[in-house]
């Protein structure tokens, strides 16, 4: 059941003050009957958004057409509504000026119930002055409980309805005479009037809300929906945030534990150094005092052959290394333009070179080349 709901009278003219009543959790809180039904209820609570709150508007039975239609053999549901829907706008007199909403009674008869397409918008903008969007709109006489045996009649202020077993109609002299003759009326007062106003909003079956008059979704939020977003949106922040904090803590606390281990290797063979700068240049003087390092031999011999693979017309012909860390080689090719290129590449690659071209015995061009790290 609907915690919060407030039904109010559905305006049949545009200056007239309305009845309501205000639930919450199944118990009538207050009713009366004023120019502002909501204002006058309280309906809205200060931390209460209007999703909060089921609006349900009760349509006078003058103004409403409610029918029932018998069933259909071998007819499904959507069948049987459609065709009690085209059969109420065949019996009207005004078909294409009222609004038509069916739904299944009991032993599969269809129910319909009209209203006139003009009373129905203008109520509605009534409400909506009101600042009352009603959730569902439903003929009053929907309410009262679907009597047996005999007939039961409720007062709603501004509305009298009589109900018997197929039969929902104004509670009017010459009908109660006419239509509910020899049956014995049950009035619907106090702590059952009260539960049947309660129980408004599961009467959403024949709920003139459909169609092009169906309410259009609104989206809020509350006071506690607004405060869980925010606590959500601030969470979110702060997880952005510490995730790269965790992860700038982690790096570097893992160079921290590299260096460490740089330190600690070095220390066995350039002894203790005070951080890794100067561990680096203890090792390459050390290297360069045992000729090793940058004036090893692969070094400026790597540069050499790196450079001939891009020179596929010239060939090696002598190499030789001294202990200064100088490759001396003889480079040889058709041409000495075919050995410039190989020159131009070890230059390029750093190193210092020197080269002596000549010509052999053969007319072949010859480079007497030397190479060395810088």
């Amino acid at each position: 059941m609907t915690q919060n709901l407030l039904l109010t009278a559905f305006p049949a003219t545009d200056d007239e003050a309305l009845y309501w009543w205000h639930v919450v959790d199944g118990v009538v809180q207050g009713w009366g009957c004023d120019p502002d039904p909501l204002m006058a209820s309280q309906a809205y609570g200060p931390d209460d958004a209007q999703s909060d709150v089921r609006l349900v508007a009760l349509v006078p039975s003058h103004l409403t057409t409610i029918s029932g239609h018998e069933a259909i053999e071998g007819a499904n549901e959507n069948q049987a509504l459609a065709a009690a829907a085209i059969a109420a706008r065949a019996q009207s007199l005004e078909s294409e000026n009222i609004h038509i909403v069916a739904a299944m009674g009991d032993e599969g008869r269809a129910i319909t119930a009209t209203v006139g397409r003009d009373i129905l918008s203008a109520g509605l903008v009534h409400l909506q002055a009101l600042g009352i969007d009603p959730d569902a709109i439903i003929p009053s006489g929907w309410l009262l409980p679907v009597a047996r045996d005999g007939a039961v009649s409720a007062d709603f202020g501004f509305d009298r309805v009589l109900r018997s077993d197929h039969i929902i109609a104004t509670d009017d002299p010459a009908l109660r005479e006419f239509l509910f003759a020899g049956l014995t009326i049950k009035p619907i007062i106090g702590d059952d009037f009260d539960a049947m106003i309660a129980g408004a909003s599961e009467q959403r079956d024949l709920n003139f809300r459909s169609g092009p008059f169906a309410k259009k979704t609104q989206r809020a939020m509350g006071a506690t929906q607004k405060r869980r977003l925010g606590w959500m949106v601030a969470a979110l922040v702060i997880i952005s945030l510490a995730i790269p904090l965790v992860q700038l803590a982690k790096y570097h606390l893992a160079a921290s534990t590299a260096e460490e281990a740089a330190l600690a290797n070095a220390a066995t063979v350039v002894g203790e150094q005070p951080d890794p700068d100067s561990a680096e240049r203890a090792l390459d003087q050390r290297l360069i005092a045992e000729n090793r390092g940058n004036i090893m031999f692969p070094v400026p011999a790597s540069a050499l052959f790196s450079a001939l693979q891009q020179a596929p017309d010239v060939a090696v012909t002598r190499m030789a290394y001294g202990e200064n860390g100088i490759v001396s080689a003889t480079l040889s090719a058709v041409r000495n333009e075919d050995i410039n290129p190989v020159l131009i590449a070890v230059q390029e690659a750093g190193f210092v070179i020197t080269a002596t071209p000549r010509t052999d015995a053969t007319g072949s061009a010859q480079a007497d080349i030397t190479v060395r790290a810088p």
